[in-house]
């Protein structure tokens, strides 16, 4: 199991950390596309946390980095019995503007122990209001 100090290592070590689908939603994706129910999607990082800030793979979260001076607040919801990541940033276009963005669920790490160590780096890292 995935611990915050395991996190905070990767992190002070490699100036990144790559985060995957874990098994179950391997699996899913997998018995999707042999159903030819959806296209086979890359086994690449679903979210980046490096020095600069974050990157998720989803339809939401920009092409680029999210510099962590745009990360305003982070959040764990709980629907049913998945648990999200909604990443509250600023506006490119208007400091003023807010913009929620969700992060993928299902990955190698726990959603509440990603959760607390992003909102860890976001008090050193980050410009929140």
């Amino acid at each position: 199991m995935t611990t915050i100090e395991t996190l905070q290592s990767e992190l002070a070590q490699h100036g990144r950390v790559e985060l995957h689908f874990g098994r179950t939603k391997q699996f899913l994706r997998s018995a999707g596309s042999a159903l030819r129910l959806r296209r086979a999607d890359s086994h690449g990082p679903q979210v980046i946390v490096s020095d600069d800030g974050i990157w998720a793979d989803t339809p939401d979260f920009p092409d680029a980095v999210v510099p962590w001076a745009r990360i305003l607040e982070v959040h764990l919801t709980k629907v049913n019995v998945s648990s999200y990541i909604d990443v509250s940033i600023r506006s490119a276009d208007s400091r003023g503007r807010r913009r929620t963005l969700r992060m993928p669920h299902m990955l190698t790490v726990d959603p509440e122990v990603l959760a607390k160590w992003i909102v860890m780096e976001l008090m050193v890292r980050g410009d929140p209001i």
